[in-house]
C-alpha cells in the first residue's frame, strides 16, 4: 500500500531546503570553474549540459509511460523547453545570443517559479523533485555561464531580448493559430485558476505579460550597469594620460625652455 503523497506548501521546510541545496551548489560551481584551466572549464560545461538534457528526456520518457504524449501538449515549443535548449547548448558550445537568451528569459522566469512554485505533489513526491531539477539545472547553468564563459550583457541587451521574446511571441502564436493548439497560452489561459488570472482577459494579459518581461530585463540587466561603464573609463582615461604628456613634453615648450 502506497503512502499518498503530502501537498506542497511554499517555504515549508522541503521548499527551503530545495533552494538552499540549489544556491549553494550554485556557489559551487561558480568557485570551481573560476578555478579551472579553460580546457577544465569545458568539461565541467558539457558535464553540466546533462543535467537540463537528462531532465528533457527523462520528462519524455514519463509522459510516454503515463500515455500522454501528444502533439498538442507535448513538443518543446513553450517558454521554459527553449530555455532548456538554449542553455543546454551554451554549456557545449556558448554563443552570445543563446547565453543572454539564457539569462534573461531563464532567470527571469526560474526566480520566479522557484519562489512561488506551481506543484500539487510536495516532497518527496516525483513532481517535487522534477520540478526543482529542471528549474535548478538552468539556475546551475547559468551561475557557470557567469563564471567560467564570463558573461557580460551588452548595452542593447534588453531590447535584443524583447525583440527576440516578441519574434518568438508571433512565431509561435502563429503555430497555435494554424494547428489549433494552446502553447506558451498565448491563444488563452489555462483552465485550472492560475497568475494569469490577475492580469486581465484574453488577449489584454498579453501586454500585462509583456510589460512585466521588459521590468524583469530591465531588473536583470541592472547588477552590469557600473560594469558595462568600466571600458568605456578604461579607454578614456590613456588618451588623457597622452594628452598630458604630449603637452609637457611638446616641442614648441623645448624651444622656449
Amino acid at each position: 500500500m502506497t503512502m499518498p503523497t503530502p501537498g506542497f506548501h511554499s517555504f515549508s521546510a522541503p521548499h527551503i531546503a530545495a533552494l538552499g541545496i540549489l544556491a549553494g551548489l550554485c556557489f559551487l560551481v561558480a568557485r570551481t570553474a573560476r578555478k579551472l584551466t579553460p580546457s577544465g572549464r569545458n568539461r565541467l560545461g558539457r558535464s553540466l549540459a546533462l543535467l537540463p538534457a537528462l531532465y528533457g528526456a527523462v520528462f519524455y520518457v514519463l509522459q510516454a509511460r503515463a500515455g500522454v504524449l501528444s502533439w498538442e501538449y507535448s513538443l518543446p515549443l513553450d517558454l521554459c523547453s527553449v530555455v532548456l535548449v538554449a542553455c543546454t547548448v551554451s554549456l557545449i558550445r556558448p554563443s552570445r545570443f543563446l547565453c543572454e537568451i539564457t539569462y534573461f528569459w531563464g532567470l527571469g522566469g526560474t526566480l520566479q517559479a522557484l519562489v512561488t512554485p506551481d506543484l500539487a505533489g510536495g516532497f518527496p513526491s516525483r513532481d517535487f523533485f522534477l520540478f526543482f531539477w529542471g528549474h535548478g539545472a538552468i539556475l546551475v547553468g547559468i551561475a557557470f555561464i557567469i563564471a567560467a564563459r564570463k558573461f557580460r550583457p551588452r548595452r542593447d541587451s534588453v531590447l535584443r531580448m524583447m525583440v527576440a521574446l516578441n519574434v518568438y511571441a508571433l512565431a509561435l502564436g502563429a503555430i497555435n493559430a494554424l494547428m489549433d493548439w494552446n502553447y506558451g497560452y498565448l491563444c488563452g489561459k489555462p483552465a485550472a485558476p492560475s497568475l494569469l488570472d490577475l492580469l486581465g482577459p484574453w488577449p489584454w494579459y498579453l501586454l500585462s505579460l509583456e510589460g512585466i518581461a521588459l521590468l524583469t530585463f530591465f531588473l536583470l540587466f541592472l547588477p552590469w550597469k557600473n560594469y558595462l561603464r568600466e571600458p568605456l573609463r578604461m579607454t578614456i582615461s590613456p588618451m588623457r594620460i597622452r594628452t598630458e604628456g604630449q603637452k609637457k613634453f611638446h616641442p614648441k615648450s623645448q624651444k622656449r625652455q
